[in-house]
């Protein structure tokens, strides 16, 4: 049995919490739920029910059967703390709910997230440590780059590609055939039909450069 370690106590990581709790392998034993890093220590003071803080990324010393997942919704920062972590040699895994619909095979992959109502669709290519929020949708073939991250109700149609590090934030859509470049933003609510240049943000309906 592993020791399941959150990186990222606040919203999004409690939000992980509860996602950790809804695979099918916790229901099968394959994890315990051990704690989470953070360096706000009182991060969980007003909750209950949740494992303890084990200290920051920084100072954390891996332990004999950890592994971990980064519970950080911005772009960088999930990269920076989850490469923290990686050089000191620790395993991240995937998290898919219970309640998610997932075509494409993700089992060569590490540090996914895949929340409750997703749809990925067959033949989609997903990367290394992609977070895709609930009811999220993706479209035959689309592919989504290393670190990217999709918000809730957002949706990438066919053949769409999400190069790394992008930000999809809530209910964004893209049309299909379309690329969204590395570093790129698409705010809440955007429609996307047109590609989108490396390290540009995009809002609106149609998307326009911020």
């Amino acid at each position: 049995m592993k020791n399941l370690i959150i990186i990222g106590a606040r919203g999004f990581g409690r939000e992980v919490f509860d996602l950790a709790k809804n695979t099918q392998a916790f229901k099968d034993g394959e994890y315990i739920i051990k704690g989470f890093l953070d360096d706000k220590t009182d991060a969980l003071e007003p909750y209950n029910g949740y494992p303890p803080i084990l200290g920051g990324v920084e100072t954390y010393e891996i332990e004999k059967d950890d592994v971990f997942v980064c519970a950080l919704g911005t772009v960088q920062p999930k990269k920076h703390y989850a490469q923290l972590i990686l050089d000191k040699g620790g395993e991240f895994i995937n998290l898919v709910d219970l309640q998610a619909n997932v075509r494409s095979d993700i089992s060569h992959l590490k540090g996914v997230l895949i929340f409750s109502f997703v749809f990925v669709s067959v033949d989609v290519t997903l990367s290394d440590f992609v977070s895709i929020q609930h009811f999220a949708c993706l479209g035959h073939d689309a592919k989504v780059g290393q670190w990217s991250h999709m918000s809730s109700y957002s949706t990438i149609t066919g053949f769409t590609v999400l190069e790394e590090e992008v930000m999809l934030q809530t209910a964004a859509k893209v049309v299909p055939k379309k690329t969204v470049g590395k570093g790129s933003m698409v705010g809440a609510g955007s429609l996307v039909i047109k590609n989108v240049k490396p390290g540009e943000s995009v809002f609106g309906s149609p998307a326009r450069k911020m």
